[in-house]
């Protein structure tokens, strides 16, 4: 602190009392200042600014919280693109009634360009000060257009340098799209007609599609916060592929899709991301880094082509393989047919030896027979002159032995005739083996397609197939209710 002498320390040399006496003469001098009503005060300010600001000026920025209400003005803010600290200075800005209907114009002639949160633009108006609020507002009269579409342009190509450099747009489109992509992620604003188209091209397909749908505001400053958040919410669940899709609008609309954050997200996202925004001739940064589709209905097709054309592979596997199942089964129905034929003529013709060898089994014993009884007819003859020689005791004797040549004869034949009949018995029951209605018998069954063709498996039949299957005592029709997975 300086003495009270020194230069500069506004006393020089004065007394304590003196000091009281000048603190008490500079608060008479405040207490006496001009005191202002809020309207005066509030008109000095607006006129302070009429002379400061005497013509309309050119500002530009980016627009923050856009609103239009009922009354037909337009209400916005703007701030300094990637301003985000909440200290960063805002101007409030108002496109009354009368003067949009001349801004709408010129932005309809540029065909790309319309308000909305996120957009840089360039507009002129006149400052003023509104004293209903209290604040500093742009009264807003006219927008350079091409100011913006200039800057989205210029962004636009930086964005896509910079992405190539870092060799983000091709590496989720690189990744591998399941076979059957049948769980969907869906990204898009809930209840929009890009959610409905969407998902009715899903539906029309017939395939059982599950999707996980999140709600994203697709337009405006909070659609990179939300798509990014969809993006790492869905990449963490249970899908095959994640749908981004929104309707068409002006260029400045789909400005969200043109930002890198939404790029970088979708470029490292680990699951396969399919984009389908705007129009046909519609494309935004977002779609150089995915699958990129004109369309929503398009995005949509294209997964059920993916689907669609497993299925028909699947179906021509199919086909092939029952083309060649058929080829081999009827070589083996051939081969079979062939061997019951070979059987059954084996069959006939044993049957035939065993009746022929029968029949001279039954010759020999005949003969056999014959000559024995007629040798011993010329034995009892013989011995019954030789009994009619001798005296009664030869004629007992001569008795006991006819009698005991006799039972040797019929015994000899009684055991030829049983061995031939056991041997033909024999053979009979082995040709009955083989023979189809005993095996039906058994419990068998041969079951044949309305075509004729046999069913060796279980696979060769579809749900709703006719099957005729033949048992002992007739054919039994059925269909097959549930297509079994066995291989």
């Amino acid at each position: 602190m300086r003495p009270f002498n020194e230069p500069g320390s506004g006393w020089h040399g004065v007394s304590s009392a003196g000091k009281a006496a000048a603190a008490s003469v500079s608060l008479c001098s405040v207490m006496v200042m001009s005191t202002y009503t809020v309207a005066e005060l509030s008109r000095i300010i607006s006129q302070a600014i009429g002379r400061a600001l005497p013509e309309e000026v050119w500002v530009e920025g980016e627009i923050r919280d856009l609103s239009r209400p009922p009354s037909g003005h337009v209400y916005f803010s703007l701030v300094d693109p990637d301003g985000d600290d909440p200290a960063a200075p805002t101007l409030p800005v108002t496109l009354f009634a009368s003067d949009k209907f001349a801004v709408n114009r010129v932005l309809q002639r540029s065909g790309a360009v319309r308000m909305t949160d996120g957009v840089q633009v360039r507009i002129r108006g006149q400052v003023s000060y509104y004293a209903a609020r209290g604040t500093l507002q742009l009264r807003m009269t006219w927008i350079d257009t091409d100011y913006t579409l200039g800057k989205l342009a210029a962004e636009r190509e930086r964005l896509i340098r910079s992405l190539d450099q870092r060799g983000l747009l091709e590496k989720n489109r690189s990744l591998p799209l399941p076979l059957v992509p049948l769980r969907v992620g869906l990204i898009t604003s809930a209840g929009s007609a890009a959610e409905a188209d969407f998902l009715d091209e899903l539906r029309r397909s017939g395939f059982a599609w599950r999707v996980r749908k999140v709600d994203a505001r697709v337009q405006g400053a909070e659609a990179v916060r939300d798509v990014v958040a969809g993006l790492a919410t869905l990449a963490t669940g249970d899908v095959d592929a994640i749908a981004l899709v929104r309707g068409g609008g002006a260029q400045t609309d789909l400005a969200a899709f043109d930002r890198e954050e939404i790029a970088v997200a979708v470029a490292n996202c680990s699951v396969p991301v399919l984009t389908g925004i705007g129009h046909e001739i519609d494309v935004a940064v977002v779609d150089l880094v995915a699958r990129s589709h004109k369309t929503p209905t398009a995005c949509a097709a294209a997964l059920v082509g993916v689907v669609t054309g497993f299925v028909t592979r699947l179906n021509e596997i199919a086909a092939a393989t029952k083309r060649a199942t058929s080829g081999r089964v009827e070589i083996a129905r051939r081969t079979l047919t062939h061997a019951v034929d070979r059987l059954e003529r084996s069959a006939g013709v044993a049957g035939d030896r065993a009746h022929q060898r029968l029949r001279s089994l039954e010759s020999q014993t005949l003969r056999a027979s014959e000559l024995t009884l007629r040798r011993n007819d010329e034995i009892v003859a013989a011995t019954g002159r030789r009994i009619n020689r001798t005296a009664t005791f030869h004629l007992d004797a001569a008795a006991a032995t006819v009698d005991r040549m006799s039972a040797m004869v019929g015994t000899t034949a009684t055991r030829r005739t049983l061995d031939a009949r056991n041997r033909l018995d024999d053979m009979e029951h082995r040709l009955s083996l083989l023979d189809p209605e005993r095996l039906l018998a058994r419990g068998w069954s041969i079951t044949r397609t309305a075509s004729g063709e046999i069913v060796m498996r279980p696979a060769d039949v579809a749900a709703g197939t006719t099957l005729r299957t033949t048992v002992a005592g007739g054919e039994i029709t059925s269909v097959v209710a549930e297509e079994s997975n066995d291989g």
